[in-house]
């Protein structure tokens, strides 16, 4: 593999998970301090209603002192009105914590994934990605809208009950100490396997969208093949694995509430029969008892309530250890601490000293030397599987050679800062991509701070002009997403528009007319040559017409160089190319 990856945290450490999450947000740290005290303050209020209501029977009721039972009432109302607005409050500031550290991840999360080698995005499949920042972000979101505040709440609301029963009456509390025991025993059980459960939920939701995509995207190859029963069928057997993991879920929390839900019945009948045996004995007060009363139900309500969001909790959880795993891969094509710009002007001298490189075990290019001067046009010709692809990468940088070195000017591509090499270096894929936005936007991808006169002079340069000044609106036309507006044949215009205007030293090819109707090639050829005018070229042949064009030819067979000479030497010369000629003619025959 190529490129390195330290990801270790799991959803079974979530005081990790916990920690790495506030480390990254340090700067919230007084905005999360803000939303815990308010929370408290609207649990705190709430604790202390049943107290007033004691308050209330003991002073009031009992002692048939009606101003008693007047201000217990108040009070009881003033409790009410605080826990609302601090409950309120709580709700919005917990939210916004929870949101600012999400926009923050978000932000983070896709600044590294375009910061990632092509070895990562070779390994990755684009739906699993695409999961991290959608699905899996959302189960955050999911958490931090509905489940956040009633998990902070609920849990300072269980703390504060435990403390006030053993304040009330210790001995109580101490009879009741034995069915905590045993709730938390549960909740530890039924935590451990929701906790499984749902980290595989998160994984096979993953593969559902890498699944889901790949049948969307490749169903016109579906239908050509008649293969929709066989595709439906392998994407039936992911998401019955994900049925599955939502199953186990499920099991785990029909067990769990029914058996919290018995315990709370248990715990009430033995306050009620202890506590009134001690009202009886004169060692505890009416009001008291039904304070307790209170308190004790609400002790199980809130460890129902946190059970109820542990789902929530959880998903969260996986979602946050996958992002954190994705962050923490990290890239083996990296810019050195020691880097510096290529010196100005680009000669565009290329070499390849040595060079050895594989994606795997195998070496795909092995001891492949090649210098090309200056201003030369060269082509790159071979079998499929030859490695010609792979020296444009690595010339692109990609990927670093396992062994050996790429040079531009002399300079290591390795010692160059990233910036001065994709200035010196420019490559033109088979497919011109457009981003979203408008054509000018676009033309500028490489060069933003580009002044309007310099596009349009770049423009009538490559002899687009007139083909613009047909848009609706100029430079300013939307291209939709990916270019869909556009042919293929203008889309690889605006590509080449794009490179001219960065006016890099050295032009990169991966055979830019390959797909063209003959029209448009020729259209995209002109532009091509105002492009390479006095820069160097290399250029990924996938037809013979490439070739002819090249001031030389390159031959790669099985990661090695087999034949280097101009087309027609090649031709005359050597029958492996000889060989592949026969194949391009018969091809266009």
């Amino acid at each position: 593999m190529k490129y390195v990856s330290s990801a270790g945290v799991n959803v079974e450490q979530p005081g990790r998970l916990l920690r790495r999450a506030a480390g990254m947000s340090r700067h919230m740290r007084w905005q999360a301090v803000g939303a815990l005290a308010v929370t408290v303050v609207a649990t705190v209020a709430r604790l202390l209603g049943p107290l007033a209501v004691a308050g209330g029977i003991d002073a009031g009721i009992a002692a048939a002192d009606k101003a008693a039972i007047t201000r217990a009432a108040l009070a009881l109302l003033g409790l009410v009105a605080v826990q609302y607005l601090a409950q309120r409050w709580s709700q919005f500031a917990v939210a916004a914590v929870g949101e600012g550290f999400l926009l923050m991840l978000r932000s983070r999360l896709f600044g590294h994934l375009t910061r990632l080698d092509m070895g990562f995005y070779g390994d990755a499949k684009t739906g699993v990605l695409v999961s991290r920042m959608t699905s899996d972000i959302e189960a955050m979101t999911e958490f931090v809208n509905e489940g956040a505040v009633l998990a902070l709440t609920n849990l300072l609301t269980a703390v504060g009950v435990a403390v006030v029963l053993v304040v009330i009456d210790p001995p109580l509390a101490l009879g009741l100490s034995a069915i905590i025991a045993l709730l938390i025993a549960v909740s530890v059980v039924f935590q451990r396997q929701v906790s499984k459960a749902y980290e595989q939920v998160r994984e096979r939701i993953g593969r559902v969208l890498a699944g889901l995509q790949e049948g969307i995207t490749g169903v016109r190859v579906v239908q050509a093949f008649t293969q929709e029963s066989a595709q439906a069928s392998d994407f039936g057997r992911i998401n019955e694995r994900h049925f599955e993991a939502n199953m186990t879920a499920a099991w785990a929390i029909s067990w769990y509430f029914p058996v919290v839900a018995l315990l709370r019945i248990v715990g009430l009948a033995l306050v009620l029969a202890v506590g009134g045996q001690r009202v009886i004995d004169g060692g505890l007060s009416f009001g008291e008892l039904v304070a307790l009363l209170l308190y004790v139900n609400w002790f199980f309500e809130p460890i129902i309530n946190l059970a109820n969001v542990y789902n929530l909790l959880q998903a969260a959880l996986a979602a946050l250890a996958k992002v954190f795993s994705l962050l923490d891969e990290r890239p083996s094509v990296v810019e050195r601490p020691a880097a510096v710009p290529l010196a100005q002007p680009v000669a565009g001298e290329l070499r390849l000293d040595g060079v050895t490189f594989g994606y795997g075990e195998e070496p795909v290019l092995e001891d492949i030397s090649l210098h090309v001067p200056s201003g030369q046009r060269l082509a790159i010709v071979g079998e499929t599987g030859a490695g010609k692809s792979t020296v444009a990468k690595l010339l692109m940088r990609f990927y670093d050679p396992d062994r050996g070195r790429v040079t531009i000017d002399g300079k290591d591509l390795r010692d160059l800062t990233f910036a001065s090499r994709a200035g010196a270096i420019a490559l033109i894929p088979q497919d011109g991509f457009l981003f979203n936005g408008n054509l000018g936007d676009n033309l500028r991808y490489g060069r933003p701070e580009a002044s309007d006169r310099e596009v349009e002079d770049v423009c009538r340069a490559m002899g687009i002009a007139d083909w613009i000044g047909t848009l609706p609106a100029g430079l300013d036309t939307e291209v939709q997403e990916r270019g869909s507006r556009f042919s293929a044949g203008e889309r690889q215009l605006v590509a080449l528009g794009r490179a001219f205007l960065a006016d890099p030293g050295v032009v990169v090819l991966d055979e830019a007319t390959s797909n063209l109707d003959p029209e448009t090639e020729a259209r995209v050829e002109g532009a091509l040559r105002v492009l390479l005018a006095g820069r160097t070229a290399v250029v990924i042949a996938h037809r013979l017409r490439s070739a002819q064009r090249s001031d030389r030819v390159v031959m790669i067979d099985d990661g090695r160089i087999v034949a280097d000479g101009t087309h027609d030497e090649l031709a005359a010369n050597h029958p492996g190319y000889r060989r592949l000629v026969e194949v391009w003619e018969r091809g266009r025959a």
